[in-house]
């Protein structure tokens, strides 16, 4: 006695008119996942990416800024008027300013460059050739460092330029070679707080800048033991490179 037939007993030519039922619903079942997958696929990875951050880089367009110039440890400028403000300045590429402000330290200036702002955090991309001295040194002293109170951060060491809004994303694994590249051109570094929108400017415990002496630990979680350091409205950590530990 022959057995049942099922649907898996099902032969079809391509050149027939009609395919058997049993093609027909594992074709209709298979078109089906196909598209379910195609439709959800992309909404997945979409839910699955992170945001990006919400620096700002006015690429093409400068401003005028006067105000007084602060070179050490890092180059910066102090705006004064009824809320007073401050921008770390950096040079174009990836550079830091101190070479272009040298010697200026306390002057009051007039230059040109392109903001740089997240978070409040302020930067202005300097245009060479455009900082004009309007002021000598003398006048209102600079706010002198004040040493506030020791603490641990976890967070991540970041290059201020690209971090602020150059790059996005300007900070985790994707950015570390950019930000290694950075460093050793003496763009100030930071730590950006795990969890936070705090960012400290990294120097050392005596108060020095650091630059390329850790720039391999760009884009890795780090713990970090120092000082917290306030100049007027700019923060920093003084810490020494022992202080400075890579976790996960």
């Amino acid at each position: 006695m022959s057995p049942e037939p099922s649907e898996f007993d099902d032969f079809y030519i391509g050149y027939e008119a009609l395919m058997p039922a049993g093609f027909v619903r594992r074709v209709r079942a298979s078109v089906a996942a196909v598209l379910t997958i195609a439709v959800l696929a992309p909404l997945v990875l979409i839910a699955s990416q992170r945001r990006f951050a919400s620096g700002v880089f006015e690429y093409g367009r400068t401003r005028t800024v006067e105000g007084r110039l602060v070179e050490f440890p890092y180059p910066a400028l102090d705006v004064d008027g009824p809320a007073p403000a401050s921008y770390w300045l950096v040079g174009q590429g990836k550079h830091g300013a101190a070479q272009l402000v040298r010697g200026l330290d306390g002057r009051r200036v007039r230059l040109r460059g392109t903001l740089i702002e997240r978070d409040g955090e302020n930067m202005l991309q300097l245009v060479p050739d455009e900082i004009e001295t309007v002021g000598a040194a003398g006048g209102t002293k600079p706010s002198a460092p004040v040493r506030i109170r020791t603490l641990r951060v976890v967070g991540e060491l970041v290059d201020s330029k690209c971090h602020l809004g150059v790059m996005k994303p300007g900070e985790g694994p994707v950015h570390r070679d950019c930000a290694v590249r950075c460093l050793l051109g003496a763009v100030p570094p930071m730590i950006s707080v795990r969890g936070t929108s705090t960012r400290l400017a990294l120097v050392r415990a005596d108060g020095r800048p650091f630059f390329s002496d850790f720039a391999a630990l760009a884009g890795r979680p780090l713990s970090v033991r120092g000082t917290l350091v306030s100049q007027g409205t700019r923060r920093f950590l003084a810490a020494d490179l022992d202080d400075i530990e890579i976790i996960r």
